[in-house]
């Protein structure tokens, strides 16, 4: 496995949180887990719902997300996993175009656990039906929202001005 951290956007306050993680893939799955330590009272982490559902527009608030490519290729996947169990997965001509849900990826399967200072999500996505070649470029970010409704932006890195987890460099790993 694969590990990382992701780091805030420059110049926003961490809030004494910490993301880290790691990635592994395996055939046609992909494994990534996540784990938020620090002072979670700071965040919006709502409960996760019995009725997991795909949901657009997660990233407006508390959202982990991968991005992921063939090398070489223009076209690209985002994924989207909210702490309430909404998921999606969307996929890409080219840089930020032709945005649709994908819908050859099935619902992933994730665990979640929470305590006083650490939140926890595991998840397994099947990518076979997408037909990709190894290796992957991928991305790993995150959007937390404070319970003052700011939100801080997380990546493994910041290429650009502003926050933009689609920059095609910002996909740093290889699986």
């Amino acid at each position: 496995m694969t590990t990382f951290s992701l780091h805030p956007f420059p110049g926003q306050d961490p809030g004494g949180m910490t993301v880290q993680g790691g990635i592994e893939r395996t055939g046609r799955i992909i494994v990534l887990s996540f784990l938020l330590q620090g002072n979670l009272r700071d965040l919006v982490l709502p409960p996760p719902t019995p009725d997991r559902q795909r949901c657009d527009n997660l990233w407006q608030s508390t959202c982990l997300e991968m991005f992921w490519a063939e090398e070489g290729r223009k076209n690209y996947w985002e994924l989207n996993l909210a702490p309430s169990g909404g998921w999606n997965v969307y996929a890409f001509t080219d840089y930020r175009t032709d945005m649709r849900r994908e819908e050859r990826i099935a619902e992933p399967l994730v665990t979640m656990q929470a305590t006083p200072d650490t939140f926890s999500l595991t998840t397994e996505v099947e990518i076979g039906n997408l037909r990709t070649r190894p290796p992957l470029r991928v991305g790993i970010s995150g959007v937390l929202q404070h319970r003052d409704n700011r939100l801080s932006y997380w990546a493994l890195a910041h290429p650009e001005e502003r926050p933009d987890f689609h920059a095609p460099h910002a996909f740093l790993l290889r699986v």
